[in-house]
């Protein structure tokens, strides 16, 4: 049987995610603020080594959950619109933000986060580093980091986010790196020359179509702000093309009952505005597929099946 994207992207989970069973509790944020470990400063950023594994996990796990629940309740709201005809503004909107928070829970998926810290969550990393005596080489105030897992050798990586752009700007570039990150691990990976060339080419596609064929790394976001705050694209009143909200939520239905194919939201071409609902539901389907696969491998129990599923079934 033929490889798939989804199989493929097992190559970047985060060791040990699959395994974890049961519900799991707190926040990355909360781990920070109550977790112990040894300091060390390098020219990035930060380097936390001696972390309990199991209950990083926990805090990483909860998030991938919590994200990937916003997602599908986001994707909820556009299919729950009644009586407005053409009013596309605010669901292509909540479209932009349900394929950001899978985005989310897939780049955790696979290992980083970039993650939002106040001055509270990191003042213990500030004691923590005068007990070491450690001087750090980046500023631990209020704003957007990346962290990065190393859980085989118990240790995380913590580095500011560059201040260009802003946190959805740095959530669409981490996706860029991490498809970039996934091609190189696909053609060095253990899989079949026929296989690995499929495969590397649907990351290229994939790619090519968040980025705006390779025009600029955070696309997503920039058309979002186009149709949020500028009223582009025809979406508001007055109206301008033929797509209605029933149309759009006849594809969202199809996106979430899995009946999306993956492949023709590749090959989307035409009007940008085709590009970006092709873009937002291609990373949706990924990710909800990826998230499907892990409960697959890890079981009845597993620990996301606490998380969208347990969600989605409910209604």
């Amino acid at each position: 049987m033929a490889l798939t994207l989804t199989e493929a992207s097992r190559l970047l989970w985060c060791p040990g995610l699959v395994k974890l069973k049961r519900r799991p509790t707190g926040s990355l944020q909360e781990w920070l603020s109550g977790a112990t470990y040894a300091p060390t400063a390098n020219q990035k950023g930060l380097r936390l080594i001696g972390i309990d594994s199991t209950e990083f996990l926990s805090s990483w796990a909860a998030d991938i959950n919590r994200l990937s629940l916003a997602g599908s309740e986001t994707l909820r709201n556009i299919v729950k619109i009644e009586g407005l005809q053409k009013s596309l503004g605010w669901p292509y909107v909540k479209l932009y933000y349900g394929a950001l928070f899978y985005t989310h829970a897939l780049l955790r998926v696979w290992g980083r986060a970039p993650s939002y810290f106040r001055s509270q969550d990191l003042q213990p990393l500030r004691d923590m580093l005068y007990v070491y005596g450690v001087a750090p080489t980046c500023k631990l105030q209020t704003g957007q980091f990346l962290v990065c897992q190393d859980l085989a050798n118990s240790a995380i990586e913590l580095q500011p986010i560059a201040s260009s752009g802003g946190s959805h700007e740095a959530v669409w570039r981490q996706l860029a790196l991490a498809l970039d990150e996934l091609r190189t691990s696909v053609v060095n990976g253990p899989f079949l020359s026929e296989d690995a060339k499929r495969i590397d080419f649907e990351l290229k596609a994939l790619r090519s179509l968040m980025t705006d064929q390779g025009r600029n790394t955070s696309w997503p976001s920039l058309m979002r702000n186009n149709i949020q705050y500028r009223s582009g694209e025809g979406l508001w009143y007055p109206y301008r093309g033929k797509l209605r909200t029933e149309a759009l939520q006849q594809e969202i239905r199809s996106l979430m009952d899995g009946e999306t194919n993956l492949q023709a939201c590749l090959k989307t071409s035409g009007a940008e505005l085709d590009q970006f609902r092709s873009a937002c539901s291609a990373i949706i389907v990924l990710t909800r597929s990826i998230i499907s696969d892990m409960a697959r491998i890890g079981g009845s129990h597993s620990f996301v099946r606490y998380g969208t599923m347990k969600f989605e079934d409910s209604l």
